[in-house]
């Protein structure tokens, strides 16, 4: 009985901390939600006819009704949606290969302002040097805190390499900038020590590029930083844990690496840089099994933090992993021996984590790693709580209600 009466107040308390919150019915159905981690759910909406291509956004967060409404318009059926943990602006881009040289986007950022444009990224790559831009192969795009990253590869058959190109397009005035990251020769990159530059992370206006590298018989990674504009600073290079296993990079979250699916790379390790923080998710064997953990750069060594054990391990096939990093730790989606699940490892060390299925939802919800749910739910993580929304509701004429779940 003593029990059954925490349990009925528990509820009773839980009950006063709800708030429902209604959002009207836009001019047509709510069709889609994305959540913009940090301000809240974006629902979006637009002509089921498509007589009109305009998709009409709508931002719920901690108030009563919508905190506000805007509206872009697509140039096509597809529409990239690219964002970052930490980063203040949100993109759709209409392309992500180029197009005559050019990407075309839709810039929003927190207040809910929209700019619509295009930016000649071919011209900056010329440049650099007698790159023909239409051979540029996109591995990524990703959005810092002050720019638009593409991150490109160019086959120089002549020289028998690879050449990496990053160029940055700056939020406030669409200026795009240059840079090649490195080139690397073929007969290299058939040695597994060495890899192809990948982008890793950013911090204010530091960003991080990494490469697979071998120095002083050690494995490691040679590191790049530059700033928005593409002002390259001074690198290094991070010795890698030992014997960590093999990892296919499948991709996570809301950049450009996770639409082009066909791009997954053998890593030894996934190497990501957040405030101001090293971190490394990796593969190791342990207990008959294998574990994958998180580490973090510590006076230039690896400190594990916490990690997820694998009882059913295959040997023979590499664990399909993709990362997401935010601010409470690294978010992942493993598919590896018929699990398919994501979860996060905390940068808090011995925090339990949940296990969720993998849907393609997951990928515009970084929120749902934190809470056990099911497929239909879509939660937020805002400062004053958990907002609450049962996709079910999408694709229906009438409004839609949200619950926040005070702290």
């Amino acid at each position: 009985m003593k029990y059954l009466s925490s349990l009925i107040l528990l509820v009773f308390v839980g009950s006063l901390n709800a708030q429902t919150i209604t959002i009207e019915e836009a001019k047509h159905p709510y069709y889609d939600i994305i959540e913009w981690k940090g301000m809240g759910a974006l629902l979006l909406s637009k002509d089921p006819a498509e007589v009109s291509k305009q998709v009409n956004i709508t931002l719920v967060g901690n108030k009563t009704t919508s905190i506000w409404d805007q509206k872009f318009t697509p140039k096509g059926e597809e529409y990239y949606f690219i964002s970052s943990e930490n980063a203040r602006y949100v993109y759709f881009l209409n392309n992500l290969n180029l197009n005559n040289g050019k990407v075309s986007l839709s810039q929003l950022n927190s207040a809910g302002n929209v700019k619509a444009t295009s930016v000649s990224i071919g011209n900056a790559v010329k440049k650099l040097g007698a790159y023909d831009y239409n051979k540029l192969e996109l591995i990524n795009v990703v959005v810092t805190d002050k720019a638009l990253i593409h991150h490109f590869r160019y086959i120089d058959k002549k020289n028998k390499s690879i050449v990496e190109i990053a160029t940055f397009i700056t939020h406030h005035n669409f200026i795009c900038y240059a840079v090649e990251l490195g080139t690397i020769p073929f007969a290299t990159l058939k040695d597994e020590r060495f890899g192809n530059w990948e982008y890793v992370g950013f911090s204010d206006d530091r960003i991080f590029f990494a490469a697979r590298d071998y120095q002083d018989k050690k494995r490691g990674w040679s590191v790049k930083e530059f700033s928005s504009k593409g002002k390259q600073k001074v690198g290094l290079h991070l010795n890698s844990p030992e014997n960590l296993i093999p990892i296919e990079n499948i991709g996570f979250g809301t950049t450009g690496s996770y639409y082009l699916e066909d791009k997954a790379t053998i890593e030894s390790g996934l190497l990501t840089f957040i405030n101001a923080k090293f971190y490394l998710v990796g593969g190791q064997r342990k207990d008959a099994g294998a574990e994958i953990t998180l580490y973090e750069l510590v006076d230039n060594e690896w400190e594990e933090l916490s990690n997820m054990h694998l009882n059913y391990f295959i040997e023979k096939k590499n664990l399909k992993l993709g990362i997401y990093p935010l601010n409470e730790g690294v978010a992942y989606h493993l598919n590896h021996n018929g699990y398919n699940k994501t979860s996060i490892l905390y940068f808090e060390k011995n925090k339990e984590a949940p296990h969720n299925d993998f849907t393609k939802r997951t990928i515009f919800n970084p929120s749902s790693v934190f809470d056990r749910k099911n497929k239909e739910e879509f939660n937020v993580i805002l400062p004053e709580g958990l907002l609450k929304f049962d996709t079910q509701q999408l694709g229906k004429k009438g409004s839609v209600k949200f619950e926040l779940i005070k702290k």
